[in-house]
């Protein structure tokens, strides 16, 4: 009798432990990407600028879902300004209307981050007047953006601009500090 209820409990011991590796397993599985993946989001990005650069809005709104939200950077002594979101696919299409012919978005250094139900993701932005020769930076900025995945392909879902001389960034470039001790 003693010796059954031992291997009573030492099947329910393995069980238990069963139950929580495949757990374990069902959920990094559901937070990694394939290569498929992150070429995907690649190609999202790539879309997203050249919709925007050649004034494309219907372009640009299939890049995001439909209840998808821009929120914008703000230049320097403009931090305290409201920053209202840009949500849904007829206030984004506007926005792309009125971008112009004449920008070129270059992203950079682009990490994505799995995680269950999409993905973040964070991008750098040189922004430029390519109507000007030589073509002039007007803007540098950091993209943090959510990401999902939809029956179409990968969407934003949101996207923060974090413009690099707007007052309150939190990736705001530090001023050099002072030179070490000799």
């Amino acid at each position: 009798m003693k010796s059954r209820i031992c291997i009573s409990i030492a099947l329910a011991s393995v069980a238990l432990f069963m139950v929580g590796l495949r757990s374990e397993n069902s959920t990094a599985q559901s937070t990694r990407f394939s290569t498929d993946d992150y070429v995907q989001i690649q190609e999202l990005y790539a879309r997203f600028n050249q919709a925007l650069d050649t004034a494309q809005p219907d372009a640009y709104v299939e890049t995001w879902t439909d209840d998808g939200e821009f929120v914008g950077g703000r230049g320097p002594g403009r931090g305290a300004e409201a920053r209202p979101p840009i949500k849904g696919r007829a206030a984004l299409w506007d926005m792309a209307h009125r971008a112009g012919i004449g920008t070129r978005h270059m992203v950079a250094n682009l990490v994505v981050t799995p995680k269950p139900g999409g993905a973040t993701a964070s991008a750098y932005l040189l922004l430029l007047n390519a109507s000007n020769s030589p073509p002039t930076i007007t803007e540098t900025a950091i993209y943090q953006d959510t990401l999902v995945k939809t029956a179409q392909g990968w969407r934003f879902k949101r996207r923060v601009n974090w413009r690099d001389d707007d007052d309150i960034s939190p990736f705001k470039p530090k001023p050099p500090g002072p030179p070490p001790p000799q």
